[in-house]
Parts: C-alpha cells; sequence; structure tokens
C-alpha cells in the first residue's frame, strides 16, 4: 500500500505539477484521520475487551456455581447481572461501529470524491493557457484512484489492527510481570536420599514488603514426622510455599540433606517431594490416569497399591470400570472425600522421600481418616514427614510440632511435651475436644 501511494504520487507530479501539490494537500488530512482514529478507538477498544472478560467470567462462575445460585435462589439476580454487563458491552460495540462508520470507510470515500472534484475543476479551470488534453484528465483520475484505494484498504483494516494492539497490550501486561519463578543455582548429580529437612533463620514475604514467616528455624530428621499447627494466617502453608520453591525467600537458607536448597535441580525437588493440598484437582479422563497423570514409569499394580494404602480402593473397585472408571471435570461424580482419597493416591505413586500434607484429611470423613491414617503410618517409615493439621489429633503421634502465630514459632515440642507447657497448643486442644 506504501508503494502504491508514493508511486501514486510520483505519477502524478510527472503528469501535473500543481495538481499533484493539490493531491498531496490530502496526505496529511488522512494522516490527520488515521491519529484521530487510533486515539478515539483504543479506549473503545480497551473498554470492550474488558467488558468481554468481564462476561466471560460471569458466565464462567454461573457454569460453576449453577448448583450454589439453585440452592440459594440466586437465578434473578445472575440473570441481571449478565443483562447488565452484556447490555454494557452491546453499548460500546454500537460506540466502536460509530467511531468505524464516521473516520473509516466513508470518510475516505468522501475525501476521494472531493479529491477527484478538485483535479477535475482544476483541469476544467476556463482560465487555462491550452486546453488539457483528455487523456492527461483520464490517467489523472486513475492515479487519484491509485492514490486512496490503498489508504481506503489500510482504514477497513485499522478495525482488526486496533483490536489486535488492545488484545496485545493485555497479553503484554501479564507477560511483563516482573514477578519470577525461584532460580536454581543447580549443582549437577545431586539427589535427594536421606530426605533431612533444616529450616535456618527463613524470613519470607509475598510482597516484599510486609513478611508472613519470621526467623523460622527447625530441624527434621530422616523417617521423623513434623506436624505444624496455628490459626489461619499464621504462615503455616507459607512453609510449604517456600520449601516447595513456590515462592523465593529473602532471609536465612532451607537446607535438604545438608545442601541448600537452591543448589538442588528442580526435577529432583518435584520427584523426591510430595505435595497433597487441602483442594484436590481432577482432569477429565479415568481414575487410573488421574493417579498416574501419564507417568508411564509407573505400572497399574502401583496404582493399585497406593490405593489399596490410602483406602482409595473401596469405592475404586465398586465402581464400572474401576480404575477405569470415566472422570468428568473436575471430578464432579465423586464427593470431596473420594477426591482428596484420589488425590492422595495420586502422590504416594511416585514414592516421595518427603511427604508434605496440607490440611490433606481436613475434607474427609474421621472413619475415612483413620484409615488414611492407619496407611500413613506404614508409608512414613523411611520418609520425611511434613503435616499441616487443623484436628490436632491428627499429628498427635508426630515426633515433634511447632506452634505458629503471626508468622513466628510460639511453641515446639512433642504432643506431650506441648501439653504439658499448658500454653497455646494446650488451649486449642482443649478447645477442640470440648467442641466434640
Amino acid at each position: 500500500s506504501f508503494f502504491s501511494i508514493i508511486s501514486a504520487l510520483v505519477a502524478m507530479f510527472m503528469t501535473n505539477t500543481t495538481a499533484g501539490f493539490l493531491m498531496l494537500l490530502f496526505l496529511p488530512i488522512m494522516l490527520f484521520i488515521i491519529w484521530l482514529y487510533s486515539q478515539k478507538s483504543s479506549k473503545l477498544y480497551r473498554n470492550y475487551r474488558e467488558r468481554l472478560s468481564r462476561i466471560n467470567t460471569n458466565l464462567n462462575e454461573s457454569i460453576e456455581g449453577v448448583s450454589l445460585i439453585q440452592q440459594f435462589k440466586q437465578e434473578e439476580r445472575m440473570e441481571n447481572e449478565f443483562e447488565n454487563e452484556n447490555g454494557a458491552l452491546m453499548r460500546t460495540r454500537f460506540n466502536m461501529i460509530k467511531v468505524n462508520s464516521l473516520l473509516l470507510s466513508p470518510l475516505t470515500s468522501l475525501l476521494y470524491s472531493i479529491a477527484l472534484s478538485v483535479s477535475l475543476m482544476y483541469f476544467g479551470f476556463p482560465l487555462q493557457k491550452t486546453f488539457v488534453p483528455a487523456g492527461i484528465v483520464y490517467a489523472f483520475s486513475q492515479y487519484i484512484s491509485q492514490f486512496f484505494n490503498p489508504i481506503a484498504t489500510m482504514m477497513d483494516q485499522m478495525t482488526l489492527f486496533q483490536d489486535g494492539i488492545v488484545a496485545g497490550k493485555r497479553i503484554f501486561n501479564i507477560l511483563d510481570d516482573t514477578q519470577y519463578e525461584p532460580q536454581q543455582n543447580v549443582d549437577k548429580g545431586l539427589t535427594i536420599s536421606k530426605g533431612k529437612i533444616e529450616f535456618k533463620h527463613v524470613s519470607f514475604s509475598y510482597d516484599g514488603k510486609n513478611e508472613i514467616l519470621h526467623d523460622i528455624n527447625f530441624t527434621v530428621n530422616p523417617g521423623e514426622t513434623l506436624g505444624i499447627v496455628g490459626h489461619t494466617g499464621s504462615g503455616k502453608s507459607s512453609i510449604i510455599n517456600v520449601m516447595m520453591r513456590f515462592y523465593d525467600f529473602h532471609k536465612g537458607q532451607i537446607l535438604i540433606d545438608g545442601v541448600d536448597i537452591k543448589k538442588h535441580p528442580k526435577e529432583e525437588l518435584r520427584k523426591k517431594l510430595g505435595l497433597v493440598l487441602q483442594e484436590p484437582f481432577m482432569f477429565y479422563g479415568d481414575i487410573a490416569s488421574n493417579i498416574r497423570l501419564y507417568n508411564k514409569n509407573i505400572t497399574d499394580e502401583q496404582i493399585k497399591k497406593a490405593a489399596e494404602t490410602v483406602q482409595a480402593d473401596r469405592f475404586i473397585e465398586e465402581m464400572p470400570g474401576k480404575y477405569h472408571a470415566k472422570v468428568m471435570e473436575n471430578g464432579a461424580e465423586f464427593s470431596q472425600g473420594e477426591r482428596q482419597l484420589i488425590s492422595f493416591a495420586r502422590t504416594l505413586v511416585t514414592d516421595p522421600k518427603i511427604l508434605v500434607l496440607d490440611e490433606a484429611t481436613a475434607n474427609v470423613d474421621t472413619e475415612t481418616e483413620t484409615m488414611i491414617q492407619k496407611g500413613l503410618k506404614t508409608l512414613r517409615k523411611g520418609r520425611t514427614t511434613l503435616a499441616i493439621a487443623h484436628r490436632l489429633s491428627t499429628i498427635a503421634d508426630a515426633d515433634q510440632i511447632i506452634v505458629l502465630d503471626k508468622g513466628r514459632i510460639v511453641e515446639k515440642g512433642t504432643h506431650d511435651e506441648l501439653l504439658a507447657q499448658k500454653g497455646y497448643y494446650y488451649k486449642l486442644y482443649t478447645l477442640q475436644n470440648s467442641e466434640e
């Protein structure tokens, strides 16, 4: 298009210099229109994209939370919210169409008609010294067409171009996020063979300003179990997050088998550290694939053994297809406890050296939890275990327990030692027993 515009201008100047200068005056007008359209449309397209994102979010929440919406009779409210968002999107779209219809093709066509009229008036002006040959007039009108057609084509593409720019900016805002994953200074050949964990004066902050963990110190020897307790927001999960290298800590040192955790290959950490979260997630497929997670090295026998250990085989064996029974989106056909048992089996089948339980039994009933605890006692042999627990009875047999309050360790010891101190742990344990 640029080459066509330049060649048309050169041809016009070669045909008639004065008429060429007259046509050149239209170029800054077109550039001004392009600039004006870019300024006006960018705000509208940004607003349109934001509203479209809100509608998608609204739809997603409505579909995923449909049972909750029906349970509390929120259909009318959700419908009104969707109508409001949809109406706002429609009005924004109308404004975009108005801007496009004013500043794009129609305006370009108008300028083309004006330019053609100006050229004809110039060539037909009665004070011309000589008659202008008809061929010159025809050729010049063709040059004008070659000058404006590429501009009209470019203006037609401006909508797509502007939409792409706005969408690209939204993506680059994510790509330009300065929060990076923790980097490892890997020493090749390092392996986790024993599972000894040491926290030395570890402090951590999510935002770099407000510390969540303050000077955390503890040691867990190979094969031992550490219980971590504390109220909501005390920093229990943050200890797991920094040890799993989901976030980087800014003070102190974490050692596994006497080696700084930052020197261990990330693949080794993922292989030897098994994590079970409170909220399990299941993928579309079957039960076996959700336990194996497409690890071809895990056999069907290993899957069954892991399921038996956590007592998941009780309901799996009763299902049609058993371990090949279909799993719908996020395991909607399973209860919360059943999903958690499958999540347990998923972690245990990898045979981790360090087992991390983040309130993993909080969503299972007492009977199932008792059976899991029996299986875990066997699994803990030869494994180091970190267990965040809400119900203190589940970690009563831990080798040591740390009590967190506002990101600090306020008490440390065994279950009996902490009860004898009659401090924070004693009050919490007494309160839970009285409630039961």
